[in-house]
């Protein structure tokens, strides 16, 4: 042929070839069976390829009447194979890569043979380029790895041990020498085992440790987004999962409305959606944490003990196939479990100031007032995330120093602030008595909440997680709206300004006496005199 016709053939011929050796390539790499078949193995001309995955170390290909390429060749499959070590080479038969292959012809087809090329400069390119020169199968032999020819019962069977210390993509390719016309295969069966590598061509594509490091993580997610894995959470049932979820969303999309509105509130109120869109954002972000199994601890009660004692991962988890576990404790991992909501607990020291620092805006109260309350706050907090991931006794006391700090926060809540409240006008001072009464209400259920979940374990998972639902939600998302439908101007961050009246009475008792002031200046005068 003349060098214009060749050119024309190897534009034709190697998409076709590039599309079938992506396909057989990336179906070794997919998580299930990948079926393209067109009728059943061997009683269908058209052709036909089937990829399985019967374990995570095997990866098998079976095709009847494959696509040519070529006038003679049939490519019948690509592998990558990764490096290999010294263990592996010394029990080849155990440890090492290996390629598996069956191949039938039909009984009136030419004989056939199969090579098998690398991705060497000296074995695939060469022959690709001598393929394109319609060269003879003895020209191409120089270029292959392995030849192998079929036996007397028209079929190829045999394998191949591969190693090396670079990973290398092999092909196996299918040539009818005598008739130059494409190979009469009725079925073919070629299985790759590859016990240090997924199956997939990561390791031969070239790309940096960091980008086959994000596929599995993406793959690793999209596993995880399955219903089955969704709502699998150690320690809590499907239905406190799905409760887990509905206060995220819901908390999310208050959170969406919060950003749009404050978007085109006032300037004098903007304050206040911030603050509360803070509030359900990371209240939202919390629960999710919490539905997915991260920041909840799992306590587990062992037979007849009654106490409960952390979780331990090594007994608890049975490991991988690959991996297994032998520390597993079949009896431990069955045992009972109840959560404990870490995540919550850190949320409380968030939430809890800005829950205050609302209410301070609202009433305008001193600093000294606000100092007070914020140090409490916090401090409940505190000192109830340290009894809830205590599981002996003393974590009675850490309720009690919490209990003690909460009505420090509330005292001034029903009794201070009230007053603060009602100087900016009978309008704050209601707003304020109804805001009041979310948090005098949450504020004292809360630690007896605490009692039954944190403390005693009383209640049922299922119980425990709508309990707290409901409890956040009210003194959180309830609060917020009521706080926004009617929030005045926020008053400074520091003490009320009162009016002008109030203020020039004010600086008139805090001004010094008018004897004091003359004495001190030494001036003349019969009060200067004395």
């Amino acid at each position: 042929p003349t060098r214009a016709s060749m050119l024309v053939m190897r534009a034709l011929a190697v998409p076709a070839l590039c599309a079938l050796a992506l396909f057989t390539s990336c179906a070794q790499g997919a998580p299930s069976v990948v079926s393209t078949r067109r009728g059943s193995v061997g009683t269908s001309p058209f052709p036909s390829y089937t990829t399985f995955h019967p374990n995570e170390e095997t990866t098998i290909l079976e095709l009847s009447n494959p696509t040519c390429f070529g006038k003679s060749e049939s490519l019948l499959g690509s592998f990558c194979v990764p490096p290999t070590t010294a263990d592996q080479d010394a029990d080849p038969d155990h440890r090492l890569p290996r390629v598996t292959f069956k191949i039938t012809r039909r009984p009136d087809a030419s004989p056939m043979t199969l090579f098998l090329f690398d991705d060497e400069k000296s074995s695939w390119p060469v022959f690709w380029e001598l393929t394109m020169k319609n060269r003879s199968c003895e020209e191409m032999m120089t270029s292959a790895k392995v030849v192998v020819s079929e036996r007397e019962d028209h079929t190829i069977d045999s394998y191949m041990n591969i190693m090396g210390k670079f990973a290398h993509n092999w092909y196996l390719v299918l040539v009818d020498c005598q008739t130059s016309i494409c190979p009469g295969v009725v079925e073919a069966n070629i299985t790759f085992f590859h016990p240090s590598s997924d199956g997939t061509p990561d390791a031969c594509s070239g790309l940096p440790q960091t980008a086959i490091a994000l596929k599995q993580a993406m793959l690793e997610g999209w596993h995880a987004l399955s219903v089955e894995q969704i709502l699998n959470v150690v320690g809590l049932s499907p239905f406190g999962v799905a409760a887990l979820y509905i206060e995220f969303t819901v908390m999310l999309l208050l959170s969406l409305v919060l950003l749009l509105t404050g978007a085109r509130a006032e300037s004098g109120r903007k304050l206040f959606f911030w603050n509360v869109l803070f509030l359900t954002s990371s209240s939202g972000l919390c629960y999710l944490a919490m539905a997915t199994g991260n920041g909840v601890l799992v306590l587990r009660q062992v037979g007849a003990d009654p106490t409960w004692k952390m979780s331990d991962s090594l007994l608890a988890h049975p490991g991988t196939e690959e991996h297994p576990n032998p520390f597993y404790d079949h009896e431990y991992a069955a045992s009972r479990t109840y959560p404990v909501f870490l995540a919550r607990h850190l949320l409380q020291l968030v939430t809890a100031p800005l829950l205050l620092l609302s209410l301070f805006l609202v009433s305008g109260v001193g600093t000294a007032t606000r100092a007070f309350m914020l140090f409490c706050g916090c401090m409940t907090s505190v000192c109830w995330l340290i009894g809830a991931v205590i599981t002996s006794p003393s974590r009675w006391g850490f309720w009690v120093f919490g209990l003690c700090f909460s009505v420090g926060s509330l005292v001034p809540m029903v009794g201070v602030l009230p007053t603060a409240a009602a100087r900016r006008g009978r309008p704050v001072r209601r707003l304020y008595g109804r805001l009041m009464c979310v948090q005098l209400v949450t504020g004292v259920l809360y630690p007896w909440a605490w009692v039954l979940v944190d403390g005693a374990h009383a209640l049922p998972s299922d119980a425990a997680v709508l309990l707290y639902v409901i409890l956040d939600s009210v003194s959180q998302a309830v609060y917020g709206v009521m706080l926004l439908s009617h929030a005045p101007t926020p008053a400074g961050w520091t003490e009320y300004n009162y009016s002008s009246s109030e203020g020039v009475e004010v600086e008139r008792l805090n001004r010094p006496s008018d004897e004091g002031t003359v004495g001190e200046g030494g001036g003349g005068g019969g009060g200067g005199g004395k």
